[in-house]
């Protein structure tokens, strides 16, 4: 069954924010809805795949392009977490989505971490998709300032339409390229009249999203949520130093959560990207629904 989307913005905090939302025409009264949040610089077309899997189960299913991102409201301030919380809230409210199950991910899933410490009674469950598995500032030799050179976007505008599908289809996930894909990489981005592709979100915003990041104390955030939390992460074998450097980082990261929160699951995707919800859209629709259905332990309740 192909379930398409419908699209919609909504006024949110001053905003208009750009929706996808996924749905049966009769959907099940008795599961959650999924609230769906995108990482830094991606927009809610990168859950094309797996949200249809998730409304044909009967779910209720909608993904958000966050402030600046996708074909939201630009502001040039608001980047910090608190803002951006106070968009998705509003957002959450005025879509009338009650209680859902948040997935986040990479800098969606510090988004959701954060949105359910701040909204204890107003999420049902997290599902945290290869992101929140450290603490930004705790790397070791690196101040704010190191951070954000080093974590800097890439200035692609003017890049030509082939050249940047062709960074995907070169890669892990050119194996499994179709049009779909393409179309949802060419989504994620600005497609200007001369064939050149732009980010959606500006450079300067990205910067103050980086900045949020590091201020963001991750850690104490896993020791106040109350709702049942999954990890998912992505596992490969790394490719250069920097990539083994940032494995070994996470490792550490996910021991230390794991030790702060014994009873957070960890997921591990092997021979698997970052980009999950593309690479390995069924897989993660699944363990999805297993969270989702999951009756949560007395702790939480």
């Amino acid at each position: 069954m192909s379930i398409s989307p419908i699209d919609g913005f909504v006024s949110a905090n001053g905003l208009q924010l750009h929706y996808r939302r996924w749905f049966l025409p009769e959907p099940d009264p008795n599961l959650p809805p999924i609230l769906l949040l995108h990482g830094l610089a991606s927009a809610s077309h990168i859950w094309n795949l797996a949200a249809p899997l998730l409304a044909a189960r009967g779910y209720v299913v909608t993904a958000l392009d966050q402030r600046g991102h996708g074909e939201s409201d630009k502001p040039s301030t608001g980047y910090d977490f608190a803002t951006i919380l106070a968009d998705d809230a509003a957002a959450v409210q005025a879509l009338d989505i009650e209680r859902p199950v948040i997935v986040g991910h990479s800098w969606g899933a510090l988004v959701a971490l954060e949105y359910a410490v701040r909204h204890p009674d107003a999420v049902t469950a997290l599902v945290l998709v290869d992101g929140a598995a450290n603490q930004l500032s705790l790397r070791p030799g690196w101040s704010r300032e190191q951070a954000m050179r080093d974590l800097a976007p890439p200035r692609f505008a003017g890049t030509p339409r082939e050249t940047f599908l062709s960074y995907f289809r070169n890669g892990p996930l050119g194996s499994q390229w179709t049009p779909e894909l393409e179309d949802i990489a060419l989504h994620i981005v600005q497609l200007r009249d001369d064939d050149t592709v732009a980010p959606r979100l500006d450079f300067e915003n990205h910067l103050q999203v980086i900045g949020a990041m590091w201020d963001q104390p991750t850690f104490d955030l896993y020791q106040q949520v109350r709702c049942p939390v999954l990890l998912i992460i992505a596992q490969q074998e790394p490719t250069s130093e920097t990539q083994e450097m940032f494995f070994r980082m996470r490792r550490d990261g996910l021991a230390r959560i794991q030790a702060l929160r014994p009873d957070i699951p960890v997921v591990r995707m092997p021979d698997t990207i970052h980009d999950i919800p593309l690479q390995r859209p069924g897989e993660l629709a699944e363990e999805i629904v297993r969270q989702a259905s999951e009756k949560p332990p007395e702790f939480f309740v």
